[in-house]
């Protein structure tokens, strides 16, 4: 009947949006905790891995953005990262010959990966609870966002 297919059409849209606003919030949450964690020690000294990287400059810090431009449809999807060329040598480490012709072997500062391993309840919490505001505004909106 044609209210069984618009109850269904508004389920999914009220579903695509639930899983929007939660992932939206899950990802605010590990690029704050990651922007804290890049705010200690330094400038100075470098830090020992595998710790993550002291700040120095605060470019990495500031660097770390949120990539939304997936986050919609079925399969919505967030990023969570920087475009700095140097980020994913503190990352992961780097061993072999540099862009200069340097044989360079830097031990890994992880300083993303360890977050979001800490982070994923924090995260879960968010999302839920973002997920929930997000139906009961729609559910009272009668699903028109």
């Amino acid at each position: 009947s044609m209210s069984h297919e618009f109850d269904i059409m508004l389920g999914k849209r009220i579903a695509e949006a639930m899983a929007k606003d939660a992932l939206s919030a899950a990802a605010v949450v590990l690029q704050r905790q990651i922007k804290v964690d890049l705010n200690q020690g330094g400038p100075g000294a470098p830090s020992r891995p595998p710790n993550p990287p002291h700040k120095q400059t605060g470019t990495l810090g500031r660097s770390i953005q949120i990539d939304d431009s997936k986050n919609f449809g079925p399969k919505p999807s967030i990023r969570v990262g920087t475009k700095l060329v140097y980020a994913r040598r503190l990352e992961y480490g780097f061993a072999g010959t540099d862009g200069k012709g340097r044989t360079v072997f830097q031990a890994a500062r992880p300083y993303m990966r360890p977050v979001l391993d800490r982070s994923k309840k924090k995260m879960q919490k968010a999302a839920t609870a973002e997920a929930k505001r997000t139906f009961a505004k729609l559910a009272a909106k009668g699903g028109r966002a």
